[in-house]
């Protein structure tokens, strides 16, 4: 029995309801498969395959139009017509608790600091059911598009955090088993000189299984003395040496917002792998942004890489967000001139673990998104030229997100004997993929389609009431944006 609504059924109409089927004539990404044994692979790195799944995992992986034994398989037939085939993919680096809030509290110029000084306007409007319902939208966006596992950092002063940290434990809760869901608190860097309110921050975080974070080096101007709230310049080090302590103390893993910014002064990575190799860090550490990597010279930038590969850093690229954001002229007048994202292929070189994430969607600092991770990971690789060929970088979205959340074999890969969570497009290669949306994907989760779509924005209508205009036009509330 297929399933006819769907809108993948235009084109794969006998995809069966039930999770005993063969995927035939398949793209897949070859870096992504495990346990198939030799499959030939093309120059863009991918193998054409025919994808087995029994009882919602992975049978079999085999070279496509084989005499093997899965061409006589009694199994339903499903020809993908060398359309690609992704594992679900893994979001490392979002802000789910401000999503779907750029109407209501705009940043009229478009600029970090406009971000800043919006997202801080706009905690007014926030309670529990403001969060909750925006959060699990943005999941279900999320879950549509195929991902199956999210990191979301969360706004942990003391307001919000009491507010925040709760409904994210209930929605981590309900969506166990469709998309992990793992927090991380957000903070300033000055934050850490009260080392009392840190403690109960990171006490907060271990109650809740979550991860220790910090912004570090992390405004417009980053790296400089002015910037008393993210550089400290005085006392970086020590306060780094604090978060790195609770966070040891505690057996919590770190994530930090690094070096958004241009300036050559910012060189908060490469304070943090100092800090970690100085604590002895055993945990997982994560730094996001790292866009200041752009400004240093090549020998500055090696010696960056080289450092933060022996602390074994994750850095994850916010391709999207950081080129909308970074190098902005507030007036509206003049085009930007950097692309404003991090060194990516320099990184991927010295051997440090590179990724791709949506970060912000709907909100003050990207006033657009979906939490769509081929939007991110087609949009990475034309702005940091990750082509040619594309080889291993469908990493970036599945197994090294996946890898650094602790996660297993279920998220961000295809596995032979695993479970067979899956991404199914249209588009039969990159050039294919990677130009058009592909809105009628099919998404497998333990062998099953999904039939539902993307959610309505007029879902969040509700949401419209604390003065905005709403999405049809319609002013629903005093004092609209």
């Amino acid at each position: 029995m297929s399933i006819p609504s769907a809108p993948w059924s235009s084109w794969l109409p006998n995809v069966p309801s039930g999770s005993d089927f063969v995927l035939r004539n398949a793209h897949v990404p070859a870096c992504c498969v495990h346990g198939a044994g030799d499959l030939a692979i093309d120059h863009d790195g991918l193998s054409f395959v025919d994808i087995e799944i029994r009882t919602g995992k992975v049978s079999s992986v085999t070279p496509a139009s084989s005499s093997s034994s899965i061409s006589s398989s009694t199994l339903p037939q499903v020809d993908v017509d060398g359309g690609m085939v992704f594992p679900t993919f893994v979001d490392l680096h979002t802000h789910i608790d401000k999503g779907h809030t750029c109407e209501r509290s705009r940043n009229q110029s478009g600029s970090l600091a406009g971000a800043d000084d919006s997202c801080a306007k706009d905690e007014r409007h926030w309670t529990k059911e403001d969060v909750y319902t925006r959060m699990e939208f943005s999941l279900k966006c999320a879950y549509a598009h195929g991902t199956s596992a999210i990191r979301t950092h969360l706004m942990s002063n003391a307001t919000q955090g009491a507010l925040v940290w709760p409904v994210f434990k209930e929605l981590r809760e309900k969506w166990k088993g469709r998309i992990e869901l793992q927090g991380v608190a957000l903070t300033i860097l000055r934050f850490f000189r009260d080392e009392t309110e840190a403690a109960k921050l990171a006490d907060l975080v271990k109650k809740n299984g979550g991860i220790l974070g910090a912004a570090v080096s992390c405004t417009d101007r980053g790296g400089y003395a002015d910037d008393v709230y993210t550089t400290c310049l005085d006392d970086m080090d020590a306060l780094l040496d604090t978060v790195f302590r609770l966070a040891k103390e505690r057996d919590l893993d770190l994530d930090f917002h690094v070096d958004e910014n241009g300036n050559e002064a910012s060189k908060g990575l490469l304070h943090i792998a100092r800090a970690s190799a100085r604590n002895a860090f055993t945990g997982r550490v994560v730094c996001g942004h790292c866009c200041s990597l752009a400004a240093q010279s090549p020998g500055e930038l090696h010696k960056i890489c080289l450092e933060a590969k022996k602390a074994n850093i994750t850095v994850v690229s916010l391709p999207i967000v950081n080129q909308w954001l970074q190098n902005r002229d507030v007036r509206g007048i003049s085009t930007p001139t950097r692309r404003g994202v991090t060194t990516m292929k320099e990184l991927d070189d010295a051997g440090v673990s590179v990724c791709l994430a949506s970060d912000n969607t709907r909100d003050q600092f990207y006033g657009y998104g979906d939490l769509d991770m081929l939007e991110i990971f087609g949009q990475g690789c034309k702005i940091g030229h990750l082509d040619r060929p594309i080889s291993h970088w469908p990493l970036s979205v599945t197994s090294r997100p996946a890898n650094v959340m602790g996660l297993g074999d279920a998220h961000g890969r295809v596995v032979v004997g695993g479970v067979a969570n899956l991404v199914v497009f249209r588009g039969r290669r990159y050039s294919e993929i990677l130009s058009r949306p592909q809105h009628d994907r099919l998404v497998l989760r333990d062998g099953r389609p999904l039939p539902c779509g993307v959610p309505d924005y007029r879902e969040l209508d509700d949401m419209c009431a604390n003065g905005m205009v709403g999405s049809g036009g319609v002013k629903r509330g005093r004092g609209g944006a």
